[in-house]
């Protein structure tokens, strides 16, 4: 049975300016979010802000490694970004770091780590390959 107008919703970090991926996720200044319908079209864009983007940008300049001690509010600051996009099925961006990977991957379904993209060239590809390849939810 063919599921009918199933929309995915994607999160990116973006920095304020540009639709571009920092260096390190946490760094954005807000977060792009796309909603993908049936990935053969964009149905919603909205932006939102990262109220923590300076603070990590200035006291957490790398991410912290797993085999490091992390701040009790280092930790709450990657739940709080968590919590900005756990409406999201799917989180992408560069240099993750392991602890807010860990945080976002209790809030969203899949936390993907990639080079970086463009996030609309990301959706554009994603479209692309489903015309390509068909759809994936037909019988």
């Amino acid at each position: 049975m063919k599921k009918k107008n199933v929309v995915e919703r994607f999160a990116f970090g973006v920095m304020a300016d540009k639709d571009e991926m920092p260096n390190v996720f946490s760094h954005s200044d807000r977060f792009l979010i796309i909603d993908l319908k049936d990935r053969k079209e964009t149905v919603h864009e909205e932006y939102r802000p990262n109220p923590h983007g300076e603070i990590c940008r200035t006291k957490y300049p790398i991410p912290t490694d797993p085999g490091d001690g992390i701040t009790d509010e280092e930790l709450e600051i990657y739940r709080n970004i968590a919590e900005i996009i756990k409406d999201c099925e799917t989180t992408i961006g560069y240099n993750l770091g392991y602890f807010p990977k860990l945080a976002l991957e209790k809030t969203t379904f899949y936390v993907m780590q990639s080079a970086p993209v463009l996030p609309r060239d990301y959706i554009k590809e994603l479209i692309e390959i489903r015309a390509y390849y068909g759809d994936p939810n037909r019988d």
